[in-house]
């Protein structure tokens, strides 16, 4: 076996497996180091739009159109039909009250919230489902050539004046690999930060909370729910990330179409039932019993797991031969599914950096991933965290999700429409004024004073593609009209933006829809 690499990457998850890939069509020589084998159980599934244009950006770049189906929930069902995902219309939100099924106000203040991210589902987002998505890119990266080495535990990590030593430890016993540049992809065990010394500091934005879940069959829809709404819901309530929010945390409900849900608890530490993993599980469903209800016929493929998902964060990601995803900065609540989106800009920059410099970026160029990269990690983070401030207050969550929802709705529009060069920043982290308007909105929530909702209208209207201002009773759909009339904030003509819309395959086929858009034209 060659054991002289230009990259080594550590871990394969979708991260490690997708930049082994790009940097061997790229012409580099590659091992990708697994210490477990596929496929595996793992959580962080839920996609969003912008991961989407994300990896069809990265797809095109790095010319590798077998990732063109993954980014939209019909062409993955039309040409993966084997690879199980879940469709993602949206986010959906419940509120509870405990002791109580659930009803549709919770203390006069609509106890659901439903926002559209797609208005059909051809072009809906997905849930992706890990142990098989994860091992199908790592198939990809071995058939291209990457060397793979699973069930390969690195043990130590050595700079040197022409890269890295690595010496791992595999089902033939230990080996030495050399590589000019290794990149971390082990997630928040970040190994590689951990064996250069770093330790990482506390985030004062995220609290301390532990993580509770488990892949299951047989768990009810909640979409009776919201029967009554069903001639104004933007689409069915549980084809979505679907949030039951409680006082003790939340819970998630994510359905694959193979029959498996990912559903899971992530509570404050200070919150937590019980200690035993079992034991807490049914004390909170026997605390909310509309969720207990869901969940009656529902069996287990896995043990329950119980991990601390400590509001800690690497500050050093990178050195002269080595760089972490931004998966290692630090577990961010999946509240507002930010994970796999913010992974895909680190392997995109990361692979156009290597690719640029030859796979030796100098100091100056990793030190801006960093920079970027940590602030990437901190904007949302201080947003979450103010969400977990007002998770049993539903008017107030509400007002304050729009934040990530006009920001992300506005960026996506303006990938569509190619309004955006190079890079972009996740969400609007790189629009000064935007980043200092939610500042300014949360500190006021630190200092316990709720944002008045006439500021929080300000902070949003420059960005408002979707309707966010208007009080649409809870339904917020994805529709084509909101962007042409707000055309003028992107900025674009309406002929622009109706051009992205049907390129994008947002207008569908239905006359209707067409009809109501063509008449702002």
């Amino acid at each position: 076996m060659r054991k002289r690499f230009d990259i080594a990457i550590l871990g394969s998850g979708f991260a490690g497996s997708l930049l082994a890939l790009l940097l061997k069509r790229q012409g580099f020589s590659v091992v990708l180091v697994e210490k477990d084998r596929h496929p595996r159980f793992v959580i962080g599934e839920s996609s969003t739009p912008l991961a989407n244009l994300y990896l069809e950006r990265i797809a095109r770049t790095f010319d590798v159109p077998e990732l063109l189906p993954f980014a939209k929930y019909g062409s993955w069902k039309a040409h993966y039909p084997a690879i199980p995902v879940g469709k993602k219309r949206g986010f959906t939100f419940f509120w509870h009250q405990p002791g109580r099924s659930w009803e549709p106000t919770l203390h006069g203040q609509r106890a659901y919230l439903l926002v559209a991210a797609s208005p059909h589902d051809a072009i809906a987002d997905t849930h992706w489902f890990r142990p098989a998505f994860d091992a199908h890119l790592v198939e990809l990266a071995r058939c291209a050539g990457v060397v793979y080495l699973e069930a390969t535990t690195p043990l130590h990590a050595v700079e040197t004046v022409h890269g890295m030593e690595l010496m791992v430890e595999g089902p033939g016993g230990q080996e030495q690999l050399t590589a000019r540049f290794v990149v971390d992809a082990t997630g928040a065990h970040a190994w590689l930060a951990r064996q250069m010394g770093y330790k990482p500091e506390s985030h004062l934005h995220l609290p301390e909370r532990i993580a509770l879940f488990a892949h299951f069959r047989h768990v009810a829809r909640a979409d009776a729910w919201l029967a009554s709404y069903q001639d104004t819901w933007p689409y069915t309530p549980d084809d979505a990330a679907v949030h039951h929010m409680l006082e003790e945390g939340w819970a998630w409900v994510l359905h694959f179409d193979n029959g498996i849900t990912s559903l899971g608890f992530t509570l404050r530490s200070d919150r937590l039932p019980a200690q035993d993993a079992e034991a807490c599980w049914q004390q909170l469903l026997a605390r909310y019993p509309s969720l207990q209800a869901l969940l009656v016929q529902a069996q287990p493929l896995y043990s329950l797991r119980m991990l601390p998902e400590r509001p800690l964060c690497f500050r050093q990601l990178t050195g002269r031969s080595w760089a972490l995803l931004p998966s290692g900065v630090g577990i961010l609540d999946p509240l507002l599914s930010t994970g796999i989106p913010l992974t895909l800009l680190g392997v995109w920059r990361l692979a156009t950096l290597l690719s640029q410099y030859s796979g030796a970026p100098p100091l100056e160029a990793l030190q801006h991933y960093q920079t970027i990269t940590l602030h990437e990690f901190d904007h949302p983070a201080r947003l979450i965290g103010g969400l977990w401030r007002v998770l049993d207050q539903p008017e107030t969550f509400t007002a304050l999700s729009k934040l990530y929802f006009a920001a992300a709705s506005f960026r996506e529009t303006r990938l569509r429409l190619e309004k955006e060069s190079g890079i972009p920043g996740f969400l609007l982290s790189d629009h000064k004024t935007f980043v200092q308007q939610q500042e300014a909105l949360l500190a006021q929530l630190l200092q316990g004073n709720l944002p008045t909702s006439e500021a929080l209208c300000a902070a949003l209207q420059p960005f408002d593609l979707a309707g966010l201002t208007e009080d649409r009773q809870g339904f917020y759909p994805a529709r084509a009209e909101d962007a042409l009339a707000a055309c003028y904030k992107i900025p674009a003509t309406r002929e622009e933006v109706w051009a992205a819309l049907q390129r994008s395959g947002f207008i569908a086929t239905d006359s209707a829809v067409k009809t109501q858009a063509l008449e702002l034209l």
